[in-house]
């Protein structure tokens, strides 16, 4: 297995000789070198038939590899898998070796930061980086985390946004900046909210929150185009629907459909 899925060894013992004893001793998990031919089994599977093997590096304790087996009814079971939610955020390496599923959601994420880039790119938007330590915090309300920068002996704020920074960059001249970045709000966390998150900010000069929305629309569907290759998904047994385009609906009119005010 490697990052991009797995293949199938053959090893014949007249082929690797006094290494095949070696392997016999292998776990789950130890890392191997091999060389030889690939081929097709019967079946149709690809497989690497091996000439010579080496152990490069030996996993002293064994993955959690989950086994298949079945219930008195005779029903297909897993059992002795990495399933305990707790343990799968906390040891994160080892959930993503384990489930493979895992690592998509790693992939599709990297994937969907990259088109975020591209499109901004594209359309003339400069990136830029913005003060993580900030000697005033501000740009959203929130509680920050502080640190003391022992140089100048000042407290300093790890920021909740990036806000305030990227509009006096629009101020200076640039007439488009945005910024991906790490920001930090020592509030409360759950398996969903972490104090620790990334974000987006984009400030562009005289536009108006009509464009925004616009611009909004045309960056998830170009998410959706370019990373999915569809703009229909199912979250929650809910299915959603990112096609152009999108419905615009004013609050006050939100607030009168959903209570039925005059």
């Amino acid at each position: 297995m490697d990052q991009m899925g797995r293949i199938q060894i053959y090893l014949k013992k007249d082929d690797i000789g006094e290494n095949y004893d070696a392997f016999r001793l292998m776990d789950i998990g130890d890392i191997i070198g091999v060389e030889g031919y690939v081929f097709k089994t019967k079946t149709g599977e690809i497989s690497v038939h091996v000439r010579s093997l080496q152990l490069l590096a030996k996993s002293l304790r064994p993955l959690p590899i989950a086994k298949e087996g079945e219930d008195e009814q005779g029903n297909k079971i897993i059992y002795d898998q990495f399933a305990d939610k707790e343990l799968r955020y906390r040891q994160r390496y080892i959930d993503l070796v384990v489930n493979s599923d895992v690592k998509d959601v790693f992939i599709k994420r990297s994937k969907i930061v990259s088109s975020i880039r591209n499109y901004l790119d594209e359309k003339g938007y400069l990136e830029v980086e913005t003060p993580v330590l900030q000697p005033l915090y501000g740009g959203a309300s929130a509680r920050p985390f502080v640190t003391h920068h022992n140089a100048l002996d000042i407290d300093l704020y790890l920021r909740i946004a990036d806000e305030l920074y990227l509009k006096r960059l629009v101020v200076g001249g640039f007439d488009g900046v945005y910024e991906i970045s790490k920001d930090f709000r020592n509030e409360g966390m759950d398996r969903s909210h972490n104090p620790e998150f990334t974000m987006l900010e984009l400030y562009v000069a005289y536009k108006d929150y009509n464009w925004m929305m616009n611009l909004v629309e045309e960056l998830l569907v170009h998410i959706c185009e370019n990373v999915f290759g569809s703009f229909e998904f199912t979250f929650e047994e809910k299915k959603i629907d990112f096609t152009k385009p999108w419905k615009r609906i004013s609050y006050v009119d939100a607030i009168k459909d959903k209570t039925e005010l005059m």
